[in-house]
């Protein structure tokens, strides 16, 4: 039975031919940016990162919209976004859909999650659903982004999804899952198996970075909102063959560097945007805002489950 928020519809698995395609893009750098959640400030900052190291791919990997509740700003976050490979989140996911399935925002939330926070969830997506309503053109282009991509960095495949390599809105890339001796046994099979040198996600809004000696899993958390004490700002993935000196902390697999690159966006500009939305005692008020303005608790060092190394310069 679908419960709102809490089921993980059985149309969001991955099938593993997904992941054995051919690349969709070759690149000397990647950015993989997951969790915007319609933040226009998080999209004009990462404009403006890749144009300053010249990017040659940028990957937007689901859950793009979220906050961007009226007609107006979806559209905004849809044209900010136009030159990146899109691919779709649980949100887009729900909001595509010709026939309402009861999966309230896809979330798939664990049983760590309260109840009153999955339900603040799905009246958040009923308001992106009722926006939408008015844009089939928009809904149209949903139908037809994919929710993997594989792209080749240098010489090295790098596989990008929302959730993890099974569903969509998977939690098995989470930190919690990731630090499982079982977990990462199987995720090494499963991508050796297809020949992937890196797995990029995002989806449990909490970042996550483990590498061994011949791959990678790293979870970028949220692009578009806080993630760590003290920062108040996003955080993306950046793959390529040269480190960043901005990174917060990176890992090495063959030629490749992997890293969390803050996303600064304007914070007070999004504070203002948001609350213009979202008012107190709205949902998205509720369940949010004092994670915008205050950050989170979260330390560089509990995202770094193993081979990942925090710069020096952080």
């Amino acid at each position: 039975m679908i419960s709102a928020g809490r089921s993980c519809p059985a149309d969001y698995a991955l099938p593993p031919k997904l992941f054995e395609a051919e690349p969709c893009g070759h690149c000397d750098t990647l950015y993989v940016a997951g969790g915007i959640y319609g933040n226009p400030e998080a999209l004009k900052t990462l404009a403006l990162l890749a144009d300053e190291e010249n990017a040659s791919l940028v990957v937007v990997n689901g859950d793009m919209h979220w906050f961007d509740k009226t007609a107006q700003d979806f559209i905004h976050t849809e044209r900010l976004a136009e030159p990146y490979i899109k691919l779709i989140g649980n949100v887009e996911a729900e909001l595509r859909r010709e026939t309402d399935i009861g999966a309230g925002c896809g979330c798939a939330y664990p049983d760590c999650v309260s109840q009153e926070a999955v339900e603040r969830s799905n009246l958040i997506h009923r308001e992106l659903k009722e926006a939408l309503a008015f844009l089939p053109e928009y809904k149209a282009a949903l139908a037809r982004r994919p929710g993997v991509a594989v792209v080749e960095v240098g010489k090295q495949r790098v596989a990008i999804s929302h959730g993890d390599e099974q569903f969509l809105a998977g939690w098995e890339c989470s930190r919690e899952s990731l630090a499982e001796a079982g977990r990462q046994t199987e995720l090494a099979r499963w991508m050796s198996q297809r020949r992937i040198d890196v797995l990029a996600t995002t989806h449990t809004c909490a970042p996550a970075a483990l590498a061994w000696g011949h791959g990678a899993v790293i979870n970028n958390g949220a692009a578009g909102m806080p993630n760590f004490k003290g920062q108040f700002g996003g955080l993306i993935t950046r793959i390529a063959a040269l480190p960043h000196q901005d990174a917060l902390y990176r890992g090495k697999v063959g030629g490749l560097y992997i890293e969390a690159l803050p996303l600064r966006y304007d914070h007070e500009a999004f504070i203002r945007w948001f609350d213009d939305l979202w008012p107190q005692e709205s949902p998205g008020e509720v369940s949010y805002r004092e994670r915008i303005v205050q950050g989170t608790e979260d330390e560089i060092e509990d995202a770094l489950l193993g081979g990942f190394l925090r710069c020096n310069n952080k």
